[in-house]
């Protein structure tokens, strides 16, 4: 009988393991790393998290370093949009002067999304129209010399992205069905084996 109580705990808790509204919350965090086409002082490596509220549509975290600073909500804003299949996240500098500091991040995928390569070509005119590209083109980052110490700490400079990707920290839908038929076949074994022959 305690055998039995034992199976139908584990059971439930495959069950949840793999149902597909279990893999993705309200809030999906990603790790960020991408390759920028001009590096800055021998660096072109950005790497990063950033965390977004599907249920607001809005960045809720990020945490950037880039050749120029380091993006992060104490000195910069961050937006979200949607349009025509594509997802733009803009890091938009905090300056007394209103000048654009200012890193770009876009992919082309539907929401929410598990990983997805950055976008690093022309943007179309119906999506770009939505957002600011002080360099023009596709993805970026950029910074200007005339913010605050601290804010750009490397003085001015910018590049497009040459590639760059994102991948979700959350396990996906596909990965939790495999650890569930995992768990599965350990407990046929072990049934076989030991607890059902009691």
């Amino acid at each position: 009988m305690k055998v039995a109580k034992h199976l139908f705990a584990l059971a439930a808790l495959l069950l949840a393991l793999m149902l597909p509204g279990a893999a993705w919350a309200d809030s999906v965090t990603y790790d960020f790393t991408g390759t920028l086409a001009t590096p800055f002082n021998g660096n072109g490596t950005v790497t990063g998290q950033f965390t977004i509220d599907f249920s607001t549509d809005a960045i809720s975290a990020f945490d950037f370093t880039t050749p120029y600073s380091e993006v992060t909500a104490s000195n910069y804003l961050p937006i979200l949009v949607s349009a025509n299949g594509f997802i733009g996240l803009e890091f938009l500098g905090i300056s007394p002067n209103g000048s654009a500091n200012d890193m770009l991040l876009v992919f082309q995928t539907p929401i929410p999304f598990t990983a997805a390569s950055l976008f690093t070509g022309p943007l179309p005119g119906s999506f770009a129209g939505f957002v600011p590209l002080e360099l023009g083109g596709g993805s970026q980052v950029q910074c200007t010399s005339n913010f605050p110490q601290g804010v750009c700490s490397n003085g001015q400079g910018g590049s497009l992205f040459e590639s760059g990707s994102a991948v979700a920290t959350v396990p996906e839908p596909s990965t939790l069905l495999l650890l569930g038929a995992g768990l599965a076949t350990l407990l046929a074994t072990l049934c076989r084996n030991r607890f059902c022959s009691q």
